[in-house]
């Protein structure tokens, strides 16, 4: 799991944590920044592919 934040022009993942391994420490993983307009060009393609391999 993680903490995503977005604002206008970036999107940030941090605070990861795996609930069902609690003894392992991610503190020294991420954070992660991606600009707002590539995150959402990636989404989009993911959200596209998805859709067409469900047919």
């Amino acid at each position: 799991m993680a903490r995503i934040t977005a604002t206008a022009d970036r999107v940030t993942w941090d605070s990861f944590e795996q609930p069902h391994r609690t003894a392992r420490d991610y503190t020294a993983f991420g954070p992660f920044h991606f600009k707002q307009p590539q995150y959402g060009d990636a989404l989009l393609a993911l959200s596209a592919k998805i859709s067409s391999d469900k047919r």
